[in-house]
């Protein structure tokens, strides 16, 4: 599923185990933005270059 690049969305995926990469979308004013994609296994997604996974904002 693809979500907006949120940092609540980030951690409640972090949370369940869920993997995330960015890709690049258009949206309707054709400005680009980035959307999370949200699964349990992402890694076939890695061979694209647009696609990256979302720094984590870990708290120590």
């Amino acid at each position: 599923m693809t979500y907006d690049n949120a940092g609540e969305v980030r951690s409640m995926a972090r949370a369940h185990g869920f993997q995330m990469r960015l890709i690049p979308m258009n949206n309707t004013h054709h400005a680009t933005m980035e959307e999370l994609v949200i699964a349990k296994e992402l890694s076939w997604m890695d061979q694209y270059p647009a696609v990256h996974e979302p720094e984590a904002e870990y708290k120590t």
